[in-house]
């Protein structure tokens, strides 16, 4: 008989047809978690919010993200949230959780304030896995292990298994296979805007160079459209998207057709989804090493703007058959390595490994 793995999550919701259907990196994480690990164990699909006690048997186990409290403000008015599935379901009185409580999470060396003001429960939660997947580029792995301080990253480090951020590959029906003329190629950026995303050294390494265009909901107000911004004590020149829908194949298929490179220029970013999208899709990622994304076949940018303003200058005037060479390079390895079932695969064999008969 299988173990009983509880999965803990965003509440997924699961409908005829998922599998062909890609939506977003947390449904995607609970969808393939659900059809993947029950090839080792029987799943029990619930959440990481709302779920308290699921069982009182030693030979569970629990696998799930750090309690994410989505209005931190509501504490102030009702109270923090008392759901934590991690000591909610410890055997004895004393204990920090269950023997068999795993963590998955985006892995960082700090985590920036944008998780932390949502995370009330990181470092206890962190403290009591007996594993801990790190989702997350090689970069942060191995900043993770070379620290020495009183960190909750550096007190858990030899804890920490990394994995891949992964896409269904082929659930992608939207391939470029050409690239725009040299003077006509364009540059994409999507995400929060967060801190960590570096907006300020994308829009100080392109500007004068080209128009990024940028696809975010935190840039709600502005105007569609090249239009001016200023942010950052500077005027900035951009092509306002708007917000960006990955179920939206006529709207990808426009920003696939219209764009050549993915630019991403993290200060510390896990591993961004958005350029295994659009990498997949063909595009060619034009990042930071801090944007988490690892392949010798990506274009890499620096801290420093003056150096990017010269990287994307030669990036745009790239021969078209070095552009072809590299998008099928990086998407075969997307496939390859960045892929549900060698994630998952890679959970199942750690905890059947380690986890408490």
């Amino acid at each position: 008989m299988k173990n009983l793995l509880h999965f803990f999550w965003a509440n997924y919701h699961k409908r005829e047809g998922d599998e062909r259907r890609y939506q977003n990196s947390n449904t995607e994480i609970q969808k393939w978690a659900e059809k993947l690990l029950e090839k080792n164990f029987t799943v029990h699909s619930t959440s990481f919010i709302n779920q308290g006690r699921v069982t009182i048997s030693a030979q569970d186990i629990l696998l799930g993200g750090l309690t994410w409290d989505a209005n931190p403000d509501a504490a102030g008015k009702l109270g923090r949230s008392q759901r934590n599935w991690v000591s909610d379901n410890k055997l004895a009185a004393g204990d920090p959780g269950h023997p068999n409580t795993y963590i998955l999470t985006p892995w960082v060396p700090v985590f920036p304030p944008e998780w932390t003001d949502h995370m009330p429960l990181v470092d206890s939660q962190l403290a009591a896995a007996r594993v801990i997947f790190g989702i997350c580029g090689p970069i942060w792995h191995e900043q993770t292990l070379a620290l020495d301080d009183e960190s909750i990253q550096s007190k858990v480090k030899s804890k920490v298994v990394r994995l891949n951020m992964c896409v269904n590959y082929d659930a992608f029906k939207i391939n470029k296979s050409t690239f725009n003329a040299v003077g006509q190629r364009k540059l994409i950026h999507v995400s929060n805007l967060g801190s960590y995303k570096g907006f300020d050294l994308l829009l100080d390494s392109t500007k004068g160079v080209t128009i990024p265009s940028i696809g975010s909901r935190q840039l709600a107000g502005i105007p569609h459209g090249k239009t001016s911004i200023n942010a950052y004590g500077n005027q900035y020149v951009i092509n306002h998207l708007g917000p960006v829908d990955n179920g939206n194949d006529r709207q990808i298929l426009e920003l696939v057709t219209e764009h050549d490179f993915y630019i991403h220029t993290a200060s510390m970013d896990a591993q961004a989804t958005t350029i295994l999208e659009f990498a997949a899709r063909g595009l060619i990622p034009l990042v930071t090493p801090a944007s988490g994304f690892d392949s010798e076949d990506a274009i890499y940018l620096t801290p420093y703007a003056s150096r990017n303003k010269d990287i994307i200058a030669g990036a745009l005037k790239m021969p078209e058959d070095e552009m072809v060479y590299r998008s099928a390079r990086i998407r075969e390895k997307i496939k390859r390595d960045h892929s549900w079932e060698k994630f998952f695969d890679t959970i199942a064999e750690t905890i059947n490994r380690t986890r408490e008969n």
